[in-house]
C-alpha cells in the first residue's frame, strides 16, 4: 500500500479547486468589467486658458498610473458640451460651465457631473472713456461693441444670458462680437471695441494682465446680487479690494460680481478606475483654495449641477478612498476589485464544494474497494464449491492477483482499515483453500 502526504485524491481535489480559483480570476478578469483603458479624451478650452491649465495638470496624474489624457482644445465649455454629446467625438470627459444645458436642452441622458472643481467669475472690462460714468451692469452696455466670447464658448452662452435680463439680444449688427480670450483683450486694448466679457479665474495670466492695465477699467456690478438670483447657476460673488495685487493695490476697491462653477463631466460608462484616479487628482488640485474659494470647498456636489452626479465620484467624496486603494497599488486594487465581483458569488458557489467533494471522493475511495470485496467473496464462494484441486489452484491464483491489485490501491490513511480489512479476508479465503486441498489430499 502506498502512503502520501498527497494522495491521488486529495491532489485532485486541489487541482479542481486550483482550476476552477483560476479559472474563475481569469473570466473575472475577462467578463466583471472592462479593463482599466489606456487612453482617455478630454476636452478643454482655448489654449492657455483655465480649463487647459487645469486639464494639464491632470495629465500628469493619471501619466503616474500609466493612463494617456488626450487633450483636445475647443472654444469653451459650449463646445464641450457638444462632444460629450456627440458619440462619434470619442471624447468621454471635458469641464462644462453649470447652466449650459438649460440654455441648449440637449441632455440626452448619457452625462454625469463629477462635481463642481472651481469658481468662475464673471469680469467685464472696459475702456473708461467710452461710458459716461463707471460700469455697473450688463444693461449698460447698450449700443456698445462688446465681445462676448467666441463661438462655442461658456462666456457667450453666460454673457448672452446676462444680456438678456436687459432686454439685449444680438440683432444682426456688430455690437455684441463674437471674440474671446486673448483676442477680445487685444481688440480692448487697441480700442476696437468698447468692453470684453470674461468668465475665469483671478488667477489667469489673462485677467492678471488686464487687472494690470492702466487703461482699463473693471466693472462692479450693483446689480450682482439680482443676477444671482434671477439666474440660479450664479452665485454673488466679491473681489476684496487689493486682492490680485496687495501692493499695487489692485483692483483698487471691492469688486462686485457673480461666479457660475465648472464641473466635470464624463460619459456615463467612464471605468470607475480612472474616476477615482480623476477624483483623487481633484482633491489634490481644486481643494486648496484660491481667491474665491475656501480650502477644501471643492470638489464638491453643493452647487447646482445640470447633470445627475456619477454614483462612483459621489462616494469618492462622501467616502474617501477606497480600502483596497488604500493599502494596495493602483493596478493590483483594480484587478482584485474587478475579480470581487465575480468571485464572491463565485465562492458562495465554491462553500458547499468543502462538503461535497469528500463526500465524493468517499464514494469513490468506497467504491474500489466494494469492488474488491465483491470479487474476493466471489473466490470464497467457489472455494467452499469447490470439489478439484484444479479449482482450488485457480481460486489461489485468482486470489493471489487481487491481493497484489489491493495492494496498488492508493486511498487516503483514514480508509486503510477497510483496505486492511480486505486483505485479512483474504487470508482466511487462503486459510480455507489450504485446507480443502488437505482434506482432498487425504481423500485421494
Amino acid at each position: 500500500m502506498k502512503f502520501s502526504f498527497f494522495s491521488e485524491h486529495k491532489l485532485a481535489t486541489t487541482i479542481v479547486a486550483v482550476a476552477l480559483c483560476v479559472g474563475g480570476l481569469a473570466i473575472a478578469y475577462k467578463y466583471a468589467r472592462p479593463g482599466v483603458p489606456t487612453e482617455v479624451v478630454m476636452s478643454t478650452g482655448a489654449p492657455g486658458g483655465a480649463y487647459e491649465s487645469y486639464a494639464k495638470r491632470y495629465v500628469a496624474a493619471l501619466a503616474e498610473e500609466g493612463i494617456k489624457l488626450t487633450l483636445k482644445p475647443s472654444q469653451g465649455a459650449t463646445e464641450n458640451l457638444a462632444r460629450l454629446l456627440d458619440e462619434q467625438s470619442n471624447v468621454d470627459l471635458a469641464f462644462v460651465q453649470n447652466g449650459l444645458i438649460e440654455r441648449e436642452k440637449t441632455d440626452d441622458g448619457s452625462l454625469e457631473s463629477m462635481g463642481s472643481f472651481f469658481h468662475e467669475p464673471v469680469f467685464v472690462f472696459y475702456r473708461p472713456q467710452s461710458f459716461k460714468q463707471p460700469l455697473q451692469s450688463f444693461g449698460e452696455l447698450s449700443g456698445k461693441r462688446v465681445a462676448i466670447g467666441a463661438e462655442g464658448s461658456g462666456t457667450r452662452v453666460l454673457a448672452l444670458s446676462l444680456l438678456a435680463l436687459h432686454q439685449l439680444k444680438p440683432d444682426g449688427s456688430d455690437r455684441f462680437i463674437a471674440k474671446g480670450g486673448e483676442s477680445a483683450a487685444a481688440a480692448l486694448r487697441a480700442g476696437e471695441i468698447d468692453a470684453a466679457v470674461f468668465v475665469g479665474n483671478v488667477t489667469s495670466p489673462l485677467l492678471q494682465a488686464l487687472f494690470r492695465d492702466a487703461q482699463l477699467r473693471v466693472a462692479d456690478l450693483a446689480l450682482a446680487e439680482t443676477y444671482a438670483r434671477r439666474l440660479p447657476q450664479l452665485s454673488l460673488v466679491t473681489l476684496p479690494a487689493g486682492l490680485v495685487d496687495v501692493a499695487a493695490l489692485l483692483p483698487s476697491q471691492a469688486i462686485r460680481t457673480v461666479a457660475t462653477t465648472s464641473s466635470l463631466v464624463a460619459r456615463d460608462d467612464l471605468h470607475p478606475a480612472v474616476s477615482y484616479l480623476l477624483m483623487r487628482a481633484a482633491k489634490r488640485i481644486h481643494s486648496g483654495g484660491d481667491a474665491l474659494s475656501k480650502v477644501n470647498e471643492f470638489p464638491s456636489f453643493a452647487f447646482a449641477q445640470d447633470f445627475p452626479p456619477s454614483a462612483d465620484a459621489e462616494r469618492l467624496l462622501k467616502d474617501g478612498t477606497p480600502f483596497l486603494y488604500r493599502y494596495l497599488p493602483f493596478k493590483l486594487a483594480n484587478f482584485v476589485s474587478r475579480a470581487a465581483v465575480f468571485l464572491i458569488p463565485l465562492l458562495a458557489l465554491l462553500l458547499p464544494l468543502t462538503d461535497w467533494i469528500p463526500k465524493l471522493i468517499a464514494m469513490r475511495v468506497k467504491g474500489k474497494l466494494f469492488k474488491h470485496y465483491k470479487a474476493m467473496k466471489q473466490i470464497d464462494e467457489s472455494v467452499r464449491g469447490a470439489t478439484q484441486m484444479s479449482a482450488l489452484n485457480d481460486a489461489a491464483r485468482q486470489l493471489d492477483e487481487l491481493d497484489a491489485e489491493v495492494g496498488r490501491l492508493s486511498v487516503p490513511t483514514n480508509y486503510s482499515n477497510d483496505q486492511f480489512g480486505i486483505r485479512d479476508h483474504m487470508d482466511l479465503v487462503r486459510v480455507r483453500i489450504e485446507r480443502k486441498r488437505d482434506a482432498l489430499s487425504v481423500s485421494v
